[in-house]
């Protein structure tokens, strides 16, 4: 395996990410990408539940505070991620257990909500601040611990639906 933190392996990262997200892939997959503890911040919810919350927000369920989760692969298909950028926050250090990103993701995808007669489709583009901590759980040798999928406005295709 390569240095963790090394340029490739961050972008390789998250683009194993986002084609596990594409393809609704089982979630402990996704699961092995996260700390247990992970922080992440979505449009329509903030997860402080560590990886429960983020099983719920996924899959379906009851997030910690109570309050139900739809989940997100029983609402989005048609998704595709394109990775943009991965790039170390400037004066981010590499030798260390930990390191914080940007990431530019371009998002596509589809949904549809009863009784609509057709399904809505977005087009984005996404700027996400992640924080990166070495780990064992998966093949990259690291594992998300913080993820704000919003920590810039969403750069909207023009004619595309608005979440």
């Amino acid at each position: 395996m390569s240095e963790p933190f090394s340029d490739d392996n961050l972008k390789a990262f998250a683009a194993a990410w986002y084609l596990a997200l594409d393809n609704h892939a089982p979630t402990e997959e996704l699961v092995s990408y996260l700390t247990d503890d992970v922080k992440m911040i979505f449009p329509e919810k903030t997860l402080t539940g560590g990886v429960s919350d983020f099983k719920a927000w996924y899959a379906g369920g009851k997030y910690a505070d109570g309050s139900p989760a739809p989940g997100v692969i029983n609402i989005f298909f048609d998704e595709n991620h394109n990775v943009v950028s991965v790039e170390p926050v400037a004066g981010a250090s590499r030798s260390g257990d930990q390191i914080d990103v940007n990431v530019v993701v371009a998002w596509q995808a589809s949904w549809f909500v009863a009784p609509a007669t057709k399904a809505k489709r977005t087009s984005l583009d996404a700027t996400q601040a992640w924080v990166i901590k070495k780990s064992n759980k998966n093949r990259f040798g690291v594992v998300i611990s913080s993820y704000n999928a919003m920590s810039a406005p969403f750069a909207y295709a023009p004619g595309f639906a608005r979440l």
